[in-house]
């Protein structure tokens, strides 16, 4: 029984192997490898045309409501805090810039912007009080990204 069974195997085997050469015709016969031929290869000269590039027109950013929530005044860390939100949208990417401004002298603090689920909070921006003048200055903030810009209404602080 042992022999029939290893006879039926390698007679199996036998005929499914030569017959992928049976299937295949070419099988088994030499290719003819392809011969080299010469071809003339013309490059087609292309003139250079001159094209004007048009001018982008200036596109307007929509408003983006700003909202101081707090400006104050924090002197045992020797800054001014101002905590501010984008009221009107949400979305990441955009820029929150702290204006101080006292007579002539104006001091900028910026940081990038973050979304939340109901509108665009701005980080917790700090100015430094070192070098700023005694009195009472004016702080604004302005958001501003690739779709959006606006500024808040001034918020005072008294130093």
């Amino acid at each position: 029984m042992k022999k029939l069974s290893l006879l039926v195997t390698a007679t199996l085997l036998a005929s499914v192997l030569s017959g992928c050469s049976l299937l295949y015709p070419n099988a088994g016969k030499p290719t003819d490898s392809p011969k080299p031929t010469e071809t003339e290869t013309v490059t087609p000269t292309v003139e250079p045309t001159k094209t004007e590039t048009p001018t982008p027109e200036p596109t307007d950013k929509a408003e983006a409501s700003v909202e101081i929530l707090d400006a104050y005044v924090d002197t045992p860390n020797g800054i001014i805090q101002v905590i501010a939100q984008v009221t009107n949208f949400s979305e990441d990417g955009g820029t929150c810039t702290a204006t101080y401004t006292n007579g002539s002298k104006k001091v900028t603090v910026s940081l990038p912007a973050e979304s939340n689920a109901a509108n665009t909070q701005c980080r917790p921006l700090e100015i430094n009080l070192g070098g700023l003048p005694a009195g009472t200055a004016s702080i604004t903030v302005t958001y501003e990204s690739t779709k959006y810009y606006g500024v808040s209404a001034p918020s005072s602080v008294t130093l």
